[in-house]
């Protein structure tokens, strides 16, 4: 999952990220309106956590504007603002949920889960097909009810193929889903954490298969 974090307090987005990637969370900063609206353009998000007081106008104008474009993308209003009436306001304008400053890591991660399972079961707790599950929650990966240890760029790899078993995923959006816009990706890292999770299925005896489509893309079947 690859989440867009709107938020101008540097020290308190740094933080958050920090705890968002620890929980499984690919994740962005905007730090403004802007650069928000510039990243939705260029990157593809699975939610967005948005504050309100920002440097180049309010959350809600963006949050408005998000919704008046028919985009549907999940949205959790992180702010300071506790009045109730800007609350509803927020939540009729199209916000998914409104969570409060200060905060505890755990809700911010049990909310974002909660929003991200309402359409048509996106986000699934465990993914069983054949003899491999996963869970998605502590990203633990079981092959013949064996439980096998596997990084933490792995597994985000591998969710995001199981979540397509059967369909092909293009090299761009893995790159896309699975890494930060910050880090500088070499080029190889994406076939090297590949390379590794063909291992883990070859040596597990795993029924699946991930297969390189030349110039398509991965599929797992």
């Amino acid at each position: 999952m690859k989440i867009l974090l709107v938020e101008d307090n540097v020290r308190l987005s740094e933080l958050v990220k920090k705890n968002l990637i620890k929980s499984g969370f690919v994740t962005d900063i905007a730090k403004d309106i802007e650069e928000a609206v510039h990243n939705l353009k260029s990157y593809s998000y699975d939610a967005i956590v948005l504050d309100l007081n920002l440097p180049d106008g309010n959350g809600m104008s963006f949050l408005k504007q998000i919704r008046d474009k028919k985009n549907q993308i999940p949205v959790i209003i992180l702010t300071a603002n506790i009045d109730f009436n800007n609350k509803i306001k927020g939540l009729n304008i199209g916000a998914d949920d409104y969570l409060t400053k200060p905060f505890k890591h755990e809700e911010l991660v049990a909310r974002l889960k909660a929003i991200l399972r309402r359409p048509n079961d996106y986000l699934e707790q465990k993914i069983n097909i054949k003899n491999v599950s996963f869970d998605t929650d502590n990203y633990q990966l079981k092959i013949n009810d064996i439980i096998l240890k596997i990084a933490k760029k792995e597994s985000i790899i591998l969710e995001i193929l199981l979540k397509k078993y059967n369909k092909t995923v293009t090299k761009n959006v893995l790159l896309d889903k699975s890494y930060e816009i910050d880090k500088e990706i070499n080029s190889n890292s994406l076939e090297v954490s590949l390379h590794r999770l063909r291992k883990i299925l070859e040596k597990s005896e795993s029924a699946l298969e991930i297969k390189n489509l030349r110039g398509i893309g991965y599929i797992i079947s």
